[in-house]
């Protein structure tokens, strides 16, 4: 199983490498991805050159089922994020998959 890569985990990454406190990570960490958070939420697009990009779409209203009851419910319109790697980090998974098929 792959191990998760939480805020923390960014954060101890940070702290040595760029050789500052964890609570400064911490918070450059935070400051990071609320930046980003805050450009969703005004509707921008959110590019990271070689890692992708991040925008946000209207899904429409729609009739969705009640998975207990089997109920029909009305499912409301909404925003939603939409992620979209770059063609770096596609290539880059794409051969790290092919790398571990290899190894078998």
């Amino acid at each position: 199983m792959a191990n998760v890569v939480t805020r923390d985990v960014l954060a101890e990454k940070l702290a040595q490498r760029a050789e500052i406190t964890m609570s400064a990570a911490r918070d450059e960490v935070r400051w990071f991805f609320d930046t980003i958070s805050g450009a969703l939420e005004k509707g921008d697009e959110v590019r990271i050159h070689g890692f992708g990009s991040f925008k946000t779409a209207q899904r429409a209203a729609r009739m969705g089922r009640n998975p207990r009851t089997g109920e029909a419910v009305s499912v409301p319109a909404r925003r939603v994020v939409r992620f979209a790697a770059s063609t770096t980090l596609s290539s880059a998974l794409k051969n790290a998959r092919g790398a571990k098929r290899g190894s078998r």
